[in-house]
């Protein structure tokens, strides 16, 4: 899976390839980064998801006089969705 996460104007574009299948895993990791989208008071003022059969386009749009982080944000999706894939997928060793 590849993401790239962007910050342009007033909104954050955050833009996923290879999700084949795995639409409802970026929604839920989503969620779970929420505190890190807009700080853990606040939700973002609007969110716009588009997706396809291997791909997403998700919009975040912070809410009047608030900031969203670009930078915790993609830090955040990555954990939830490619650092934990990798954990997961791989072999465990007994011994």
């Amino acid at each position: 899976m590849l993401m790239r996460v962007r910050e342009r104007h007033n909104e954050v574009q955050i833009e996923l390839s290879g999700v084949a299948g795995r639409q409802e895993s970026v929604l839920a990791a989503l969620e779970a980064c929420q505190r890190c989208i807009a700080g853990a008071d606040s939700a973002p003022a609007s969110v716009s998801v588009r997706a396809r059969a291997d791909g997403m386009q998700v919009r975040l749009r912070a809410s009047d006089g608030q900031q969203l982080d670009v930078q915790e944000i993609y830090r955040c999706l990555r954990r939830a969705l490619i650092e934990r894939t990798r954990t997961v997928l791989a072999p465990r060793v007994v011994g």
